[in-house]
């Protein structure tokens, strides 16, 4: 018969960071907390000898209130703040008719769009655009820092959406007039949301895209490590008070006693560890039929879950190259929007972003050497293989990094099973410590208009004591939607102290 053998407060069953949030605030609530997070909870892998990001895009959500709430409490905030610093390096914008190389903060974005298209009203537009997202930010602001809407689903409350709603800019609005429709810098406004954000911008509400642009045009910001320190802050601090993080652990599946969650089976394991409250910071999809029998699972939550689709893929390629082989007119960063329509993407897929490229340069493990580490929107259930050797091509062909494979070293990514190897397909003598290829991350949609353009999955479940929050709580805001999701679900399990001179900005306007 197999018993319980521990017990605990919280379990977060995944490691999205909107779960680590939780996590870490509930731990610094003085609860017992485990995570699970089947998976690389630090947002790293290792490749002979090297840690490697699975994650390369630059955190610019660092200076908003949910993430500063959250680093506020665990007494983080002004060691994260100094860390949070412009990128100082170029960005290159490759389109299919022009390349801009943009320097840190746009400093010399009025020169380099007069060159390629002198004479249009380049300033106009993207003034207006940012005038846009100042009154959006200050909405969204507000929203954010209200402690009403980061408790329990407050958020997700119909009356509080429709307030919300009314104040903030409509799909109707030309945010980039007088640029005509046509123009190829509308691409360019919105080239950064499939690389930051997990829902599809095709249903992106007209608040998010501003808000993202505004985040990205006064930077773009980063911190050392990028996404890994911010994993890494949090993971240190759910064990600095007492909580445990167990990597090796794998559920079996949820018990649940009449409607209630009361903990888990283990793989492998007699053991049952129980619980009072249980956060899934995985996509759920994963979890019906095994890990929680059809039996349990309340008929609202099937039919939430199964209108959320994966419409597309980011695959991740690191590249070593030998420094000679790479042209003087690339540092830094680079973002390349394809072409779209006949002979080149799909315009249906590219709605979703499938096409679009990322790049980020830093120093190779040796001397004379330097990493690329490409990020690539595929379309759902393309082979990783083929997108491996098409992303290169497409590379090699726009002058990106053009005869790339003599100069390749060293080449890995985390998503195709293949082995190390160089840029002729040579396998490299270096191991990584991945049994399996890790599912490339998901770009998501959903049937229907999604929350105000920005979230998918309300917190709620169904079952009492299991809560939701990851990326597809509010994937319209990035980074910083999974820092709220996990405010929301802490406070479910933990209230937050009640500081008496605190009052909600919007509570106070209501």
């Amino acid at each position: 018969m197999a018993s319980t053998t521990n017990h605990y407060d919280l379990i977060v069953l995944g490691a999205d960071v909107a779960g680590l949030v939780a996590a870490a605030l509930v731990a610094r609530r003085g609860k017992r907390v485990l995570v699970m997070p089947h998976g690389p909870a630090a947002g790293v892998y290792r490749l002979g000898g090297r840690t490697l990001p699975l994650d390369t895009a630059p955190v610019v959500h660092l200076s908003t209130p949910p993430v500063h709430r959250v680093f506020g409490e665990l007494g983080l905030w002004q060691q994260v703040r100094r860390q949070d610093v412009r990128v100082d390096e170029l960005v290159h914008l490759v389109l299919p008719g022009q390349r801009l190389d943009v320097e840190p903060g746009g400093a010399n974005w009025a020169d380099e769009t007069e060159r390629e298209w002198p004479g249009d009203p380049i300033d106009e537009a993207w003034s207006l655009r940012e005038r846009w997202g100042e009154a959006t930010d200050a909405v969204l602001d507000e929203l954010l820092s209200a402690e009403h809407a980061l408790v329990a689903d407050g958020f997700w409350s119909r009356r509080f959406l429709t307030r919300v709603a009314g104040q903030l800019p409509g799909s109707d609005v030309d945010d980039l007039a007088p640029l005509p429709e046509a123009h190829p810098l509308r691409a360019v406004a919105h080239a950064a949301e499939p690389w930051l954000l997990h829902l599809t911008p095709a249903q992106l509400g007209k608040a998010a895209s501003l808000r993202l642009f505004g985040q990205w045009s006064r930077g773009p910001h980063d911190v050392p490590d990028g996404l890994a320190y911010v994993r890494k802050a949090l993971l240190q601090r759910v064990e600095l008070h007492s909580g445990e993080i167990k990597p090796d652990l794998r559920v079996a599946e949820l018990m649940v006693k009449r409607g209630r969650l009361v903990g888990v089976s283990l793989l492998g394991k007699r053991d049952r560890y129980g619980c009072d409250h249980m956060i899934v910071a995985t996509d759920p999809r994963r979890l019906m039929g095994d890990v929680l029998p059809g039996a349990h699972i309340p008929k609202p939550m099937a039919t939430t879950l199964s209108a959320i689709e994966t419409v597309a893929t980011r695959y991740l390629l690191h590249l070593e190259m030998d420094e000679r082989g790479l042209s003087p007119a690339l540092a830094g960063m680079a973002v390349c929007v394809p072409e779209v329509g006949p002979g080149g993407v799909d315009p249906a897929w590219a709605e979703h972003g499938v096409g679009m490229t990322y790049l980020r340069l830093a120093p190779g493990a040796t001397e004379g050497t330097r990493r690329v580490s490409i990020t690539r929107i595929a379309p759902v259930g393309a082979d990783p293989v083929a997108v491996r050797e098409a992303v290169l091509d497409e590379l090699d062909e726009r002058g990106v990094l053009p005869f790339c494979r003599d100069h390749i070293t060293l080449m890995h990514s985390p998503h195709d099973g293949l082995e190390p190897c160089d840029g002729r397909g040579q396998r490299a003598d270096v191991a990584a410590d991945m049994a399996m290829p890790m599912p490339a991350p998901g770009i998501e949609a959903v049937h229907g208009e999604p929350s105000l353009g920005l979230g998918l999955l309300p917190h709620a479940s169904g079952l009492k004591n299991l809560y939701f929050a990851g990326r597809l709580t509010l994937p319209g805001l990035g980074l910083e939607g999974e820092f709220a999701a996990g405010t929301m679900a802490a406070g479910l399990v933990s209230p937050p102290a009640k500081n008496p001179f605190s009052r909600s900005p919007l509570l106070k306007r209501a």
